[in-house]
């Protein structure tokens, strides 16, 4: 029979927990932003696959087709509606990245 060595019981320290945390907060918020930039360049390339179905006319299959191709556009929208392309100047995981307030100025700002 072999022995295994018990660890002592050690309590996990709270620091490691915050770090943990933020790394898994850090990564949906870096896979978050990543569909949300798939999504806007989605829905401005998807309504170029409509002309050629409606070029060759819509008949059996193609009218699905088509309505299908639509509602993932419309997807597409909604997921990529908060997406600004002037922000992606900065990689996602910049530690120089702006904070959410400072980016609503800055847009704000070039607006006026």
């Amino acid at each position: 029979m072999s022995h295994v060595p018990r660890s002592p019981d050690r309590p996990i320290e709270p620091d490691i927990l915050s770090r943990a945390g933020s790394a898994v907060s850090e990564a949906i918020r870096t896979a978050l932003r990543n569909v949300r930039v798939a999504s806007f360049w989605a829905a401005i390339v998807l309504p170029m696959t409509y002309l050629p179905l409606l070029a060759g006319g819509l008949t059996g299959g193609e009218a699905l087709l088509f309505a299908t191709l639509v509602a993932v556009n419309v997807g597409a929208f909604v997921l990529g509606h908060d997406y600004d392309p002037a922000d992606a100047e900065q990689p996602a995981g910049s530690m120089n990245r702006r904070s959410e307030p400072e980016a609503e100025q800055e847009r704000a700002d070039r607006q006026e």
